[in-house]
């Protein structure tokens, strides 16, 4: 005997694929509630509240009727009878494969979206009348089921399917308008089935309904679809990021029981910021990292972390508003949709948190100016802050918790929960001595802990070494000099290899270190010094070596001590030669059509890194970016000056994809600077170049043709031919933008017979474009047409897969000489391939250029609802880029109606 009861559609009980009847009325009802709760008993109360929507007679009248209805439906059951009584209460108890609901739930469970989906006949208990179980329970299985719709919606367009889907999404977008999943889903499919302009015009659609119905702007998942359509492809969607940033949490972290309860008083309140403060070493950021974790499972958005390094004796502060785009890229943010502009950036950064609950803990900040950027927008998250400065101003005084070094009782208790309890017992007076040399510094004791843990000496020799410590005399009143003697304490009980390694660190211009730096540095194998550094507390490790920054001090002064002046200078030739050449490495396979630079070799002993893909480089990059920007200023300070304008060169182009503008210019200019010290002619021309691909975005036109002028200069007194070119390009380029396109053709004609001498066919085609895209805006468009084509039949040779910014937007000018030429078609194909282009190469702006001519275009030749779909699409970049052409375009659109 088969039974199954099905409520995925009307109720139905069935016996061997034969229905049973079941008495409409009361009867359905009780089922119903049973098996919506199958195998869970439900009270009688609960059932009473049910059978009469909440109106229930007298307590007795109902219980003698709950009886009748129960004896009634058992009956109508017969042998499909599911139903027990239990304590006060009745169940539907049933095997997991007799009710479709169970069955559902199991096949989610397995991410089998098809088979759930495939068990729903109609609306859920379509023939039970009960206002109560439609309004309380049904919805919550309507959920269930759409969400199974979508899964199952993404794993068919994953397959392939697209045309099918369009009637069933079109139908699910009517009936549920205000579910963005649908929508997104709709567009892939429409593009996936040629229909690009109509998938645009979805977007659009959905948009309208979400601002009028809502007042929001389309979210996330439907922002993503419309890169997807006009990216030309659909990959599976990624799903939501949810950071982990914080740093591991102290294994044996004592104390501070005061500071965290009162910490636990910030959470809930309307200004969730915590400012922990206090001198070097003193806990600040181990108390923040240990609370930080406590409170992590009330930010189910995520974690975000980030040393400001406001106190860092070999660099500069961190920018705040770097770090917001570092977050933003955490929170799951693609690059090219973080705007340029910095205020839209950080209104974006702010916008995203006050939307989430995210943990923001802000490291050794320096100060207010430091901070203020980084804080989130509304109350949902919390930000935790630590600094040796008091920040007055920023929190109330119930927001400060000012830190003290832990008292006797407290640092005895640290320093026995590292070290051997049963030594610290067997000498007490000599465990207490220890711990009054560290004069109360978490930092100090952990370092001691980790000697006495390691060395196993007996705890008064540990004493009487360290009240002999050679560094300074010492002062238990002063904890930056108790701690010093530490470190040299600590130091002498290094092999050679970790204490060469620590001394040679000092040199290293931080933040963190890779196994790679620490290789070059060493130009040895450094592995197992590493390890013994951090057994010894001397650094730490977290997935990159990390000095405090008291011990980077110490390191520096040590190897100034200790280290000639040619062993410093080749220390650094080899960190600073193992960031330029893994920096040059990642650009040749970032930017393949880049002209080279001329470089020495690198010295023996210093790591080359190499990259398989675009994404192992800009990884890199992205990982390295600090390092790279404090080894700049580092090597220009210390006579390194081939290297900071050609560290500089190799990072341009991974500053202009990120849009970090800013940076790019001071450390442009840091690169001309340090090529003008050196005399270095090729430095000067390459760095006036990068300078200028900076000033021209901000329209510093004048500044920038002096730039020009002088690397023309340049170039000719050193005979570089391509760079001559490259700087003729520029030029008109430069002219271009100021409109004086006549005035271009000139520079580009030298620039056209420099190159055809240099024989170079990736110049040869960039002169090409240009000649292009002047004759085009000039209105020669047949000798434009002629001159574009040649560019991209070189280029197609070059690069196949045309994956290059110059490439795309050689396509861009294409499809507006076609278009001038009548020739919509080929302008058209020519406008999509450079927007699928231009969504790659992290160069959005350009890409919402190209879709406002595409949308002119369609517009002229009476497509309103096409161009309209691409007039959306643009506008939307130029939104999130905080471009001013986002009004003029917006002012279009109404006019359009």
């Amino acid at each position: 005997m088969a039974v199954e009861y099905r409520v995925l559609g009307p109720l139905e009980v069935l016996l061997d694929g034969v229905p049973v009847g079941v008495p409409a009325g009361r009867c359905r009802v009780l089922l119903a509630t049973l098996l919506l709760r199958a195998n869970q008993f439900v009270s009688a109360d609960e059932i009473v509240e049910r059978l009469w929507d909440g109106s229930p007679p007298s307590i007795d009248r109902a219980g003698k009727t709950l009886h009748m209805v129960v004896a009634r439906l058992r009956q109508a059951l017969g042998a499909a009878n599911c139903v027990q009584t239990g304590a006060g209460g009745y169940a539907a108890v049933v095997d997991a494969n007799q009710l479709d609901l169970l069955r559902f739930r199991a096949h989610l469970n397995a991410g089998e979206h098809a088979e759930a989906t495939a068990l729903w006949r109609g609306p859920v208990l379509a023939n039970v009348s009960s206002e109560s179980l439609h309004r309380d329970a049904v919805p919550a299985l309507a959920v269930e089921r759409l969400t199974a719709l979508e899964h199952r919606i993404d794993a068919d367009l994953a397959r392939g399917v697209a045309a099918e889907l369009v009637p069933e999404l079109r139908t699910l977008t009517t009936q549920h308008p205000l579910r963005e999943v649908f929508w997104a889903q709709l567009m892939l499919a429409l593009h996936r089935s040629g229909r690009q302009a109509d998938a645009l015009a979805a977007f659009h659609e959905v948009a309208v309904v979400l601002d009028e119905q809502l007042g929001v702007t389309p979210g996330q998942r439907l922002r993503e679809a419309q890169q997807q359509v006009l990216a030309g492809d659909a990959p599976v969607r990624v799903a939501h990021q949810v950071p982990r940033q914080l740093p591991t949490a102290l294994p044996h972290f004592v104390g501070r029981e005061a500071e965290l309860t009162r910490l636990d008083g910030v959470l809930g309140t309307r200004q969730p910021i915590a400012v922990i403060n206090g001198s070097g070493g003193i806990g600040k950021t181990s108390l923040a990292v240990q609370w930080a974790h406590r409170v992590a499972g009330r930010f189910p958005d995520g974690q975000l972390y980030a040393d400001l390094r406001g106190f860092d004796p070999t660099g500069a502060p961190v920018n705040p508003n770097s770090t917001a785009r570092d977050f933003l890229l955490a929170l799951g943010v693609p690059a090219d949709e973080i705007p340029v502009a910095t205020e839209a950036m950080l209104q974006s950064y702010r916008a995203l948190l006050s939307r989430r609950r995210v943990l923001v803990l802000l490291d050794n900040v320096r100060d207010l100016a430091q901070v203020r950027p980084l804080l989130p927008g509304g109350s949902r998250s919390l930000v935790v802050i630590t600094s040796r400065n008091r920040l007055r101003g920023l929190v109330t005084q119930n927001r400060a918790f000012p830190l003290d070094v832990l008292d006797q009782d407290e640092s005895m208790v640290l320093f026995s929960g590292r070290v051997d309890a049963d030594r610290v017992a067997a000498e007490p007076a000599a465990a207490t001595r220890l711990v009054e040399l560290c004069a109360g510094l978490p930092l100090a004791l952990g370092v001691v802990a980790a000697r006495a843990t390691l060395d196993q000496h007996p705890l008064s020799m540990l004493v009487q070494e360290l009240e002999h410590a050679a560094l300074d005399a010492l002062d238990t009143d002063d904890p930056l000099t108790s701690v010093r003697a530490v470190f040299s304490w600590t130091f002498g009980c290094l092999s050679p290899a970790a204490a060469r390694l620590f001394v040679l660190l000092g040199l290293h211009p931080g933040p963190d270190v890779t196994e790679a730096a620490a290789t070059s540095l060493m130009a040895a194998p450094a592995a197992e010094a590493l390890d013994e550094l951090v057994r010894y507390s001397l650094i730490s490790f977290d997935g990159r070596y990390r000095l405090h920054d008291l011990m980077r001090s110490y390191a520096a002064e040590e190897a100034a001590h200790r280290l000639s002046a040619d062993e410093r200078a080749a220390g650094r030739q080899r960190i600073f030669d193992h960031l330029l050449h893994s920096a040059l490495a990642a650009t040749a396979r970032s930017d393949p059509l880049r002209q080279p630079i001329t470089t020495p070799a690198a010295v023996s002993g210093a790591v080359v890194l190499t990259f398989e893909t675009n994404t192992d480089a800009d990884r890199w990059y992205a990982t390295e970016r600090a390092v790279l920007g404090s080894a700049v200023t580092a090597a220009g300070e210390t006579g390194f000056d081939g290297h900071v304008w050609r560290t500089v060169w190799a990072m341009r182009h991974f500053l202009l994809a990120t849009g970090r503008r800013r940076e790019g210019e001071r450390l442009q200019r840091l690169a001309l600077a340090a090529a003008q010290r050196a005399g270095d002619v090729e430095g000067q021309c390459r760095s006036r170049r990068g300078l200028v691909s900076l000033l021209v975005p901000e329209q510093k036109f004048d500044e920038a043709e002096e730039h020009l002028r002088a690397a023309v200069a340049l170039d000719s007194l050193l005979g570089d031919q391509i760079g001559l070119s490259n700087d003729l390009r520029g030029l008109a380029y430069l002219l271009g933008r100021q409109g004086k396109y006549a005035d271009a053709l000139d520079p580009l004609a030298r620039a056209l017979e420099v190159a055809m001498a240099s024989g170079d066919q990736i110049e040869l085609a960039s002169v090409a474009a240009s000649l292009g895209f002047v004759h085009n805006e000039l209105g020669d468009h047949v000798e434009a047409a002629t001159w574009a084509v040649r560019a991209r039949d070189i280029f197609l040779e070059l690069v196949p897969d045309e994956r290059d910014t110059v490439v795309a937007s050689n396509r861009d000018t294409l499809g507006s000489i076609y278009r001038a030429l009548g020739r919509y078609e080929e302008a058209e194909a020519n406008y999509l391939r450079s927007v699928e282009l231009q969504a790659t190469l992290s160069y959005r702006h350009n890409q919402a250029d190209t879709l406002v001519r595409l949308a002119d275009m369609k517009l002229e030749l009476g497509e309103r609802d096409a161009a309209r779909g691409y007039y959306h699409a643009a506008l939307d970049i130029y939104d999130d880029l905080g471009f001013a052409k986002a009004d003029d375009l917006r002012e279009l659109l109404a006019r359009l109606g």
